[in-house]
């Protein structure tokens, strides 16, 4: 069983214990309060109360774990390393972002199924003109086949294209990708500094990636 599965069972089944011990915990106390013998009474109201106190704190922190897994999931990527694989365009081989480790990267995707399916590489152009130099990287993936990307006109001088699937990205990248272009910007550590979802201009593009270079 993989760590992260078995972390998230024991989360569940103390959810589970902690609402039984709510439930169970007053209905002990009524039956310590029913006893007619001093110690049994005691016995029971001791055995209620801690089960219903115990619960109660349980589910506490079920819930400030669940709080805090919202808010990962809302964040996403961003202030994490990206881990994906890709299939670079121009060599066939498989990809990596380590292949730009202290590099600012940006890395857009965009998809068949986006609404706007023409990839931007005007935008991109205009950023390579101006930020282009050792320090940058620009990359470019698409869900289109190879060969069907080898046939495309030219594109600009330092960009790198390549080839993803959509199950390869991570949450909730994957969910953002479905409808529009996703930019995301990389620091030159490796951890992800922006998620831009939709087509944006030059302009914006280069004003979060000179703050990074």
């Amino acid at each position: 069983m993989h760590p992260i599965t078995f972390i998230e069972l024991i989360h569940t089944w103390g959810m589970i214990l902690s609402l039984a011990g709510i439930v169970l915990g007053p209905f002990i106390l009524n039956l310590g309060m029913t006893r007619k013998s001093t110690p049994s009474s005691l016995f029971f109201l001791t055995l209620g109360g801690v089960i219903a106190l115990t619960g109660v704190i349980g589910l506490s922190m079920s819930f400030k774990q669940g709080e805090s897994k919202l808010k990962a999931a809302l964040q996403g990527p961003v202030g994490k390393p990206l881990d994906m694989s890709f299939t670079e365009l121009a060599s066939g081989n498989q990809g990596s972002l380590a292949t730009w480790s202290g590099k600012v990267v940006l890395l857009q995707f965009w998809a068949s199924w986006n609404d706007d399916a023409s990839p931007p590489m005007r935008e991109l152009e205009q950023v390579l003109a101006e930020l282009g130099g050792s320090d940058l990287a620009v990359v470019a993936l698409s869900d289109e086949p190879r060969d069907v990307l080898l046939a495309q006109p030219s594109v600009p001088q330092g960009l790198v294209r390549g080839t993803f699937e959509l199950e390869t990205l991570p949450m909730p990248l994957r969910g953002m990708a479905v409808m529009r272009p996703v930019s995301v910007l990389i620091d030159q550590q490796g951890i992800v500094r922006g998620v831009f979802v939709g087509r944006r201009t030059a302009t914006f593009l280069a004003d979060q990636i000179r703050e990074y270079l």
